[in-house]
């Protein structure tokens, strides 16, 4: 892909009305995973997406990787173009391994269409059950730009919740972005409070344990970004700890923080 392709779908992701809850010519997955987890659960991510215009469209797809420690778990990577018919639906099963080659990870997918026809984006995130079934959670993208929140937070035995943050453009040259993160409970009170700082694009996602968080029964997560002007999408993901089952929540802002 050449690269001014590739920065025109950076560039779009990051636009106000790029995220999943418009229809656009594009739009985001703030995670996508292939991975084992707890109690025998072995994650992987469907993806499908409508090509609403009236034509043949062409996607590009670009897959932004987890950070740990500082370091990108790959090097970002650029799907081939796919093909999607005018008013038809494209699914991708397991999109890590099938279209992007990878295992044991996770990232965020940003989705576009090289003449600008309107796409629809759906993700699920899903584990197949001893019984032939299957369970998990929709992934949605919700852009934001400040600050962000979301309810229905619980974290002890019963319950563990994850907090991830996706920033799709990387900050100035010897930059680094703290966004900070702050847990309630349902009186309002501070549980606890943390940081997760930024020098370059991509996910992370950390468990609420990391920030000294123990038991709480009920209360919601607030994101804030030192950059007010950049836009940015972060979620929860809360999992049953007996069962491996998780609901996925977008955090949401408000529209007249967006640029």
């Amino acid at each position: 892909m050449q690269r001014t392709l590739l920065l025109s779908i950076v560039a779009i992701m990051a636009a106000p009305y790029a995220g999943a809850q418009f229809v656009a010519p594009g739009g985001t997955l703030p995670v996508v995973a292939s991975l084992p987890g707890l109690n025998s659960t072995d994650w992987r991510t469907d993806v499908s997406v409508v090509n609403l215009g009236t034509t043949d469209t062409t996607i590009v797809m670009l897959l932004q990787p987890e950070i740990r420690d500082g370091v990108p778990a790959f090097a970002t990577m650029e799907s081939d173009p796919i093909i999607i018919p005018a008013g038809e639906q494209h699914t991708m099963r397991n999109i890590l391994g099938n279209v992007f080659g990878l295992s044991n990870t996770k990232g965020a997918l940003s989705i576009f269409s090289t003449d600008f026809s309107p796409l629809v984006i759906g993700a699920r995130i899903y584990t197949l059950g001893d019984d032939g079934g299957s369970y998990g959670q929709n992934v949605e993208g919700v852009l934001v730009a400040n600050e962000a929140w979301a309810p229905g937070v619980t974290h002890d035995d019963f319950y563990r919740t994850n907090i991830g943050i996706f920033l799709p453009i990387a900050p100035l040259p010897g930059q680094t972005l703290p966004f900070t993160v702050t847990v309630s409970n349902a009186d309002g009170d501070t549980v606890a409070t943390g940081t997760m700082f930024f020098s370059r694009a991509g996910l992370q996602q950390r468990s609420l344990s990391t920030f000294g968080v123990d038991q709480l029964l009920d209360g919601f997560i607030h994101v804030s970004c030192q950059d007010q002007a950049l836009t940015w999408y972060a979620y929860i993901s809360r999992v049953d700890q007996v069962s491996g089952d998780a609901v996925f929540r977008p955090l949401r802002g408000r529209q007249s923080d967006l640029p």
